[in-house]
């Protein structure tokens, strides 16, 4: 996010001494010109703004797969052009990528809440926030995109009364696991391999607070876990019990709000065999499509 500030310079201005050479006339001291100051002055934004890049990642956070220059104050938007091949999940019609981008707050700034919107639906929503001053802050989150065109709307410190706003535009080429030409594309098996990062020797316990990359990951397998444990019950998956098991894990952490890096670590090793579990991803799938037939009767 680009901070704005306008600054003002006012130039008070002097008329110059004039010579008065062979006469005894009195030269008159110079008269001073008084500039008033404009009357109304643009806000001066201190709170938290949207700067940067729009960055479609892999799932290690740090391989750009596409990105582009955020789009603030009314210009052109920006256009990123990415294939469903690149979300880490694809069914019924709409692909979950990852995500980064930048805001920066002039001033410190806590419990803030940013939200993402394409063609004007919730996509993606982060929330407890903290901001120190000047100091930049990444987002890591995982929007829903469809295939065409999605033009991005990113609002940062969005319960406020003066959020920050930018727009990029995405353009999704493939189905995303919809149906094309009266044939259905199978959903194309992808990858996410979520790395827990390394704990250097002899240090103190890390902690990881709400908003951070690490509390970003892990609701995301709240999430699913929660789906796979309401939707796979009673279904021929035959690692169920250790699916339950995780949920409830991850349930207990999240509800303690207290995360520290070994406890996350081990959770998403769990997770990410999940992840790469081909039995797995196709059971996610078609409980996807039987919930989603099941709430349009």
């Amino acid at each position: 996010m680009n901070a704005h500030f306008l600054m003002i310079s006012v130039l008070a201005t002097t008329p110059a001494f004039a010579a008065n050479f062979g006469t005894t006339s009195t030269t008159e001291p110079p008269k001073t010109t008084t500039v008033k100051p404009p009357t109304s002055l643009s806000p001066v934004f201190a709170g938290p703004q949207v700067t940067g890049m729009f960055r479609i990642v892999k799932p290690d956070g740090a391989t750009v797969i596409q990105q582009s220059a955020i789009s603030v104050g009314g210009s052109s938007i920006n256009v990123i052009n990415v294939d469903a091949s690149s979300a880490f999940l694809a069914s019924n019609g709409k692909c979950v990528f990852n995500v980064k981008y930048d805001e920066v707050s002039a001033t410190a700034a806590t419990n803030t809440t940013n939200r993402l919107f394409s063609n004007d639906t919730l996509i993606a929503q982060n929330t407890k926030i903290d901001l120190v001053a000047s100091a930049l802050k990444t987002i890591w989150t995982q929007p829903y995109l469809v295939p065409g065109q999605n033009n991005i709307k990113l609002v940062i410190n969005a319960e406020s009364s003066t959020p920050s706003v930018g727009w990029v535009r995405v353009n999704v080429t493939g189905t995303c696991g919809g149906a094309t030409a009266g044939t259905t594309t199978p959903t194309k098996a992808t990858t996410l391999e979520v790395k827990p990062p390394v704990t250097p020797p002899a240090s103190p316990v890390v902690r990881f607070v709400p908003g951070s990359a690490e509390w970003n990951n892990l609701n995301i397998a709240f999430g699913y876990s929660n789906f796979g444990v309401a939707q796979l019950q009673g279904k021929p998956f035959e690692r169920y019990t250790e699916l339950l098991k995780l949920n409830a894990d991850i349930t207990v952490v999240v509800n303690a709000k207290v995360l520290e890096q070994s406890t996350y670590n081990s959770l998403m090793v769990r997770w990410n065999s999940f992840v790469n579990d081909s039995a797995f991803k196709a059971a996610m799938v078609a409980a996807t499509a039987a919930k989603t037939s099941t709430d349009k009767k």
